[in-house]
């Protein structure tokens, strides 16, 4: 009896120890192209054993410790194997599957696939977009980024922008589900457009270098991929309320209906934000809708969807001087105030004014023909803006090896800025005193009446000397994108494809208020004498004044790539090659027309001929021909190539390199709002190489990543102010050189913590001496100068980036996620025209370096199959104060803070939301 005791007692110890032996294995299951984590697949590590992902893609089973080989299936997709080593520690093994026959994603949006794809890039989850995006625009998310610098430049919503590698966003290829958004006419990104599209998206991808976008696309820092969800998303919807500082408010709705009986799927959402805005007066509404209804087919999908941003914003678009904003921190920088002879050099009534300073607004009462005048303020630059985007994509599964996508898209743009016209006056309190200039308007000045006999004769009719117009831009865009993809044989894929673009854009001003007054007079100033121009200069609400340019973008291109994946080597090769076309005619100058002092007739049936930059046009009022650029052709093409080397299971390393030949963009063709174009604009050319390894383990992952582009032919376009009046500045082809080495890294330390690290470090330089040609407003050549920018460091971007992450569960769904990102060497934007004679090959200032610290913290509530998500965010916890943007000699010659002309970052804010998920 005892001996059997205690055997009993001897096989639950050491039953007990073996169990005690035992380690958790836990891990997730996705997509390899979207991420979307995939529900019921197997995870085996033996015969019979293992585990079956739940809703959310995860896994877990408890193993003893030894060598095993751990297998995951899914229907659908490629089966996948892992070895691994277990000890006594918990163990995250995560797999990404790819898909046994062609999909959408991985025709169309050229998703980059780790250890595959030979490109340097970052994947920016859901999870990371709700933990740490905290309503701020979406580029803020990405300097966790190696290689990335994005700031809020004036601070308004809306207002980010974004550089890849030095590159601004002009060179950064932004696709949302594969279609190019960049501006057809400059390449800019107006982010304010896409607000909301955080509570849609299913994956972001930041491919930095040339990438592997198979379109001829301008991605010459980098291509920002944004997928939106769909019908392979799980089904489900949130409600969220957000708030913060500075009165933020936000609410967003969101609904997937995943795949429905029928093959139907739905995906919508809405938002609503309103903010104050941390700089002064720089207050916002935004709106933000999505809808997109998806059906497949045996063989085909097909996908409508619709969304918009509309918007109306108060900005700040002038930098100013360091004293204006903070005087101790000028002195700090060596900023002096006064002269060697004691004067001041500096308004002293505007000092001070603290980083949030705003001198874009101030307030006016409006008494005239009002019995009871109220106080309101005004913001003299201001946007309203609305670009719904429509898309319609076809997807057809040919057979196992073979699929074609056809996206028909179109984009329909209305709106513009304001910014006054006249001559501001500023009060002690740096705010524009519009009461002044109000009064100006209906009663006149000591000397001048309000009124003036030689326009409008009408002493009751007061003219406006000073008022606001709005810069309007109403565009047209449509395109055409279908891709056709063939595999031959098991490891290679074949794809062609077609990329056409048609983009028209009507660029106008127009009063929208005359500030007390009834008209405004608009003298035809600085027109050559052969100018053709509507004579008629009194200008009443809502005529056109200034400028009225109607501008014609055609794209045509073809491209193909190759792509193969063997069990160690997987590569492409692809070129692509398209015509731009360019086309502007100036609508001011029409009908009535003036030609030096005679004047010409243009009613109907009487046709005369006039001569205009030497061509010659007849002036029949129904069928003149509006003066124009005629059509600009520009061809480009690009050449791209790159391997990935699996050395084993662990390591692996690539190369890529390319060659682009990119036509000029249209802002770099035509001097500003005119028909006339620039010197010399020829098609710049971008030779790339990069190198990288990446080191991959269930605890541990790095990459590495070595990179040298060489820019000839980079044009340089500004817009400087000289006593008040803008003057266009345009380079036509500068030589720049861009290279550096980046570094990130991800290290699970315990099953409950996780740390995130990333190094950039880069050396941007100008190269060699050009020539700097300036025009009027009206695009009129008016002189030009040599400078000499060699080794002039590249600025409007840190070349040294450090971060590091920590994210800690203490308790389950209980997260806290500390961030610091720190910036040095970041150079204030140069000034072509500073770097003459002695000055050539001079630096531009070297901004103060800064660090910024953010912490997120967040928990969940778990209700079976509802959730409840509390999260919080504290940005820049330790109220750095930091200069984020910056001009060199905006203000003068000396080449430091004294003549810099600044952006300063936002300081501490907060912002808390509540969502609830079902």
């Amino acid at each position: 009896m005892l001996k059997t005791a205690l055997q009993i007692i001897f096989l639950s110890v050491f039953s007990l120890a073996a169990l005690a032996q035992k380690t958790t294995i836990t891990g997730t299951i996705a997509d390899a192209a979207t991420g979307e984590t995939l529900i019921g697949a197997n995870v085996i590590y033996a015969e019979g054993k293992g585990a079956v992902t739940d809703f959310n893609g995860n896994y877990s089973f408890e193993i003893e410790p030894g060598e095993y080989t751990v297998s995951v299936s899914f229907v659908g997709y490629q089966s996948q194997e892992k070895k691994i080593k277990v000890g006594s520690a918990k163990l995250t093994l995560d797999f990404q599957l790819k898909t046994m026959v062609l999909n959408e994603v991985t025709v169309v949006a050229d998703i980059a696939l780790g250890r595959e794809t030979p490109v340097a890039f970052s994947n920016i989850e859901p999870k990371k977009l709700k933990e740490e995006l905290a309503s701020q625009d979406l580029p803020m998310i990405l300097n966790s980024t190696p290689g990335v610098y994005a700031t809020q430049q004036g601070g308004a919503q809306g207002d980010a922008r974004i550089t890849i590698r030095g590159f601004n966003q002009r060179n950064v290829a932004v696709m949302i589900d594969g279609v190019p958004m960049n501006d057809m006419e400059n390449g800019w990104v107006y982010w304010s457009n896409w607000f909301g599209l955080d509570a849609v998206t299913q994956k972001i991808q930041v491919q930095r270098g040339l990438g592997a976008s198979k379109l001829a696309i301008p991605a010459i820092g980098g291509t920002m991929n944004i997928l939106t969800q769909g019908i392979e998303s799980k089904a489900g919807g949130s409600v969220q309320f957000e708030m913060g500082s500075n009165n933020f408010y936000r609410a967003t709705i969101g609904f997937n209906s995943g795949k429905l009986k029928g093959g139907w799927g739905i995906t919508g959402a809405a938002s609503y934000l309103n903010t104050q805005g941390w700089v002064d007066q720089t207050w916002a509404k935004q709106w933000f809708y999505f809808a997109k209804i998806q059906k497949t087919f045996k063989k085909h999908s097909l996908t409508l969807s619709a969304m918009g941003a509309p918007q109306e914003r108060a900005l700040r678009q002038g930098r100013q001087q360091i004293p204006y904003y903070d005087v101790d921190y000028a002195k700090e920088l060596g900023v002096s105030l006064y002269g060697e002879s004691g004067n001041a050099l500096f308004d002293s009534t505007q000092l001070d004014k603290g980083l949030r300073y705003n001198r874009e607004w101030g307030y006016l009462t409006r008494t005239r023909g009002i019995s009871n005048p109220k106080q309101e303020t005004m913001n003299s630059r201001t946007n309203f803006y609305h670009k719904p985007v429509f898309n319609l994509k076809h997807f057809w599964n040919i057979n196992d090896n073979s699929a074609l996508s056809t996206i028909v898209y179109a984009s329909l743009g209305n709106g513009g800025g304001t910014r006054e016209r006249g001559n501001l006056i500023f009060n002690q309190q740096g705010q524009i005193n519009w009461d002044t200039l109000y009064n100006v308007n209906i009663k006149g000045s000591v000397f001048v009446p309000p009124y003036d006999l030689t326009y409008v004769n009408d002493t009751s009719q007061y003219k406006s000397t000073t008022y606001i117009q709005a810069q309007m831009n109403d565009h047209l865009w449509y395109g055409l994108l279908s891709t056709y993809n063939l595999k031959i044989g098991k490891i290679t894929d074949l794809s062609i494809g077609l990329d056409l673009r048609s983009f028209q854009v009507w660029r106008y001003s127009k009063v929208v208020d005359f500030l007390g007054g009834d008209y405004a007079v608009v003298n035809p100033e600085n027109i050559p004498v052969n100018e053709i121009y509507n004579p008629n200069p009194v200008k009443r609400s809502g005529d056109t004044t200034h400028y009225y340019i109607s501008t014609k973008v055609k794209w045509a291109g073809l491209f193909a790539q190759a792509e193969f994946t063997g069990e160690k080597l997987t590569g492409f090769i692809s070129a692509s090659g398209a015509l731009n076309a360019y086309y502007r005619e100036d609508r001011m100058r029409k009908k009535n027309l003036v030609l030096a002092d005679t004047t010409i007739e243009a009613a109907i049936g009487i046709n005369d001929t006039l001569v205009y930059n030497g061509k010659t046009y007849t002036t029949n009022s129904e069928e003149a021909e509006f003066p124009n650029s005629g059509w600009l052709y520009f061809p480009g093409f690009t050449v791209k190539a790159g391997l990935n080397y699996k050395i084993n299971r662990r390591h692996n390393v690539f190369i890529n390199t390319g060659y682009l030949s990119r036509p000029q963009l249209l802002s770099n063709v035509y001097s500003g709002s005119s028909i006339n174009t620039f010197e010399d604009a020829k098609n710049e050319n971008i030779l790339g190489i990069e190198l990288g390894y990446s080191y991959a383990s269930p605890k541990f992952s790095a990459n590495l990543n070595l990179y040298n582009t060489y820019w000839l032919n980079k044009p340089v376009s500004q817009t400087i102010n000289t006593g008040g009046t803008p003057i266009l500045l345009s380079v036509p082809g500068l030589n720049a050189n861009h290279r550096g080495v980046e570094v990130d890294f991800a290290y699970n330390i315990l099953n409950n913590l996780t740390a995130e690290g990333t190094v950039s470090l880069g050396d941007w330089r100008w190269q060699g001496e050009k020539t700097a040609y300036f025009y009027t407003e009206d695009g009129i050549l008016s002189d030009s100068i040599q400078f000499n920018a060699n080794n002039v460091k590249v600025g409007d971007a840190a070349q040294t980036q450090l971060g590091a992450s920590i994210r800690y569960e203490p308790l389950k769904n209980l997260y806290i996620k500390p961030r610091i990102t720190y910036f040095d060497n970041h150079y204030a934007d140069f000034a072509p025209e500073a770097l003459q004679g002695e000055n050539g090959e001079r630096q531009s200032w070297k901004m103060p370096s800064y660090y910024l610290v953010d912490l997120h913290v967040g928990y969940t509530i778990s209700l079976k199959t509802k959730k409840i998500d509390i999260r919080g965010s504290v940005l820049n916890l330790l109220n750095c104060r930091y200069i984020s943007d910056a001009r060199n000699n905006e203000f003068g010659s000396t080449f430091n803070a004294q003549s810099a002309g600044v952006f300063f970052g936002m300081g501490i804010r907060w912002n808390a939301s509540v969502a609830f998920r079902f």
